[in-house]
């Protein structure tokens, strides 16, 4: 249960990075990385996402979403 409750929180987290560095709304983040399927990824990967920068994981969900869709 805390597993998923770290990772729901990780990809709040991720949503607010996005959108600042995007300059999306929230909503229109989250709509986009669901549509992407980037949710999955960013929940899959949390062990090795949670650790790193703010760059890396913004360049890391791009990478997923050009090479996936």
């Amino acid at each position: 249960m805390v597993a998923i409750k770290n990772e729901v929180l990780f990809l709040g987290f991720c949503v607010e990075i996005y959108k600042a560095e995007k300059k999306m709304s929230g909503q229109d983040v989250f709509n986009y990385l669901y549509r992407t399927g980037a949710t999955n990824y960013i929940q899959n990967c949390y062990e090795g996402l949670h650790t790193a920068g703010h760059l890396y994981i913004i360049d890391s969900i791009d990478d997923y979403i050009k090479n996936n869709n």
